[in-house]
């Protein structure tokens, strides 16, 4: 049976039966173009009968020695070659799975670039310095502080209502994240504060989306990027490698130096597993200096 056949079929079962998500699907996608054209190139036939577990292997060699992918890449790929196979032996197209014995590298725990303190503030501020024209200073200010002071992703920024806050509670519900749940963050100041001067200037509401474009829809993930880009520039820490994302490496990062623990932390990520907000609790020789120099024995020099 032909293997790009058997791949459609696959795809056509995580849209319909598992519902995954539009990014998911591309990345199964693309892992599948580059396992055909390790096919092509070592001239092996793209059918079910040739897919032997030998085969396989020689593609994660291929994986790290031509295309010199780092690990994790070279994991999820293979993890997605795994998903694959498993619905193959579901479907019964197959009797065994020659991914079976196929064993993904150890994850590599790196530590998380995050934006430090003093940066944050400088991007807090930018708006107001930058902004392209004077109504957009309040906007572009709630958007950064909402990235900042929430640890909300992009996307789930993308989609807060105004009904998802409640100022007497002075809490925001984080809805569509990435897991399909939804949960509850504290609003702080200045976030509280600056929250509430924007909806005054959005009165009456014409759209319930807190982030809205120029033409008054919600704001496109282009847009926002645009933005954060032009913000990053305007600061001069566009060489640094920043991305919107950083900005929840940073609040979870900020917070556990700052002491909160690390199920706290979990939980304002949203994160389903622990081991996934562990990644934060790396810190700087700097604040170990500081915590160590609390000793009691310890004489400051």
């Amino acid at each position: 049976m032909n293997l790009d056949y058997c791949f459609q079929e696959f795809i056509d079962y995580l849209k319909s039966e598992k519902n995954a998500s539009k990014t998911t699907i591309v990345s199964y996608e693309t892992d599948y173009k580059i396992f055909t054209v390790f096919l092509t190139i070592g001239g092996i036939e793209s059918r079910l009968n040739t897919m032997t577990t030998a085969v396989l292997r020689r593609y994660i060699s291929y994986l790290k020695l031509h295309k010199d992918y780092k690990t994790n890449t070279i994991r999820r790929k293979i993890h997605s070659l795994s998903s694959f196979f498993k619905f193959l032996l579901e479907m019964e197209y197959i009797e065994k799975n020659p991914m079976l014995s196929i064993h993904a590298p150890k994850e590599e725990k790196n530590i998380p670039i995050y934006i430090k303190e003093r940066e944050l503030k400088m991007l807090i501020n930018a708006p107001a310095k930058y902004a392209r024209f004077e109504s957009h200073r309040l906007r572009d200010r709630v958007l950064l502080e909402l990235l900042i002071f929430t640890g909300a992703r992009k996307s789930e920024v993308l989609n807060m209502d105004w009904d998802d806050v409640d100022f007497g509670k002075k809490t925001i519900k984080i809805r569509k994240t990435k897991n399909k749940t939804q949960r509850l963050v504290p609003l702080v100041e200045p976030l509280l504060s600056d929250l509430w001067d924007y909806l005054q200037t959005r009165m009456p509401l014409s759209n319930r989306a807190i982030i809205i474009s120029d033409t008054g829809n919600r704001m496109s993930v282009s847009n926002i990027q645009t933005l954060f880009k032009r913000y990053l520039k305007k600061c001069g820490l566009d060489k640094k490698g920043y991305t919107i994302h950083k900005c929840r490496h940073s609040y979870a990062s900020l917070l556990c130096q700052s002491g909160v623990d690390i199920i706290s932390i979990k939980e304002l990520l949203g994160h389903e597993d622990l081991n996934s907000t562990k990644i934060y609790t790396h810190t700087t020789v700097n604040h170990l200096r500081k915590q160590v120099e609390k000793f009691p024995l310890s004489i400051n020099t």
